[in-house]
């Protein structure tokens, strides 16, 4: 079995959004404080880096669809990862008084890396340069109940879980 380009990008965007979601603020990892930071810039920075995280996880099911717009979005997805490490590494943003422990630095090196073959790769994809046919267009949704309920509740459920996430990543750099 060979892997076409599009198994490539979910394997690489899944890497990047499960090592993006283990630096969250107050895991094992990112044990920075960033409490000098007005905590409405945070909260909306962990807002971004959250639905980063789970719009990347919920992604890789499309791309693997081969739905032409999954493609674009993780195109967007990997030049956010790369603005994000790069930023964190070129001590723009977000800048912390406490130094930046080795295993986070090891993370984020490595996720800068993998964010630019994963560019490479949706630019391919989109191109037509893989052996994959994108969808020209999405998908037409079930009409069923069931589906639609399912849908639902599956955004509400991700919903929820963002905002525990955002809500406990704020709290956390806020040394609260």
């Amino acid at each position: 079995m060979t892997l076409r380009t599009h198994h490539w990008i979910a394997i690489v965007l899944g890497f990047s959004g499960i090592a993006l979601g283990v630096l969250v603020p107050g895991g094992p990892i990112e044990t920075r404080s960033f409490s000098h930071i007005d905590p409405i810039t945070l909260g909306a920075f962990n807002t971004f880096l959250t639905s980063l995280v789970l719009g990347s996880l919920l992604l890789v099911y499309f791309v693997l669809k081969l739905e032409r717009w999954a493609i674009i979005g993780t195109a967007v997805c990997g030049l956010s990862f790369l603005g994000v490490y790069g930023l964190d590494l070129a001590h723009i943003f977000p800048v912390s008084p406490d130094a930046m422990p080795p295993a986070l630095l090891a993370i984020e090196i490595l996720g800068t890396i993998v964010s630019l073959p994963l560019i490479v790769l949706t630019i391919q994809a989109f191109r037509g340069e893989g052996q994959e046919q994108l969808a020209a267009t999405s998908s037409t949704p079930s009409t069923t109940l069931t589906f639609d309920l399912l849908q639902r509740f599956t955004v509400l459920g991700i919903t929820l879980i963002g905002l525990a996430i955002i809500a406990f990543a704020t709290r956390s750099a806020m040394g609260l």
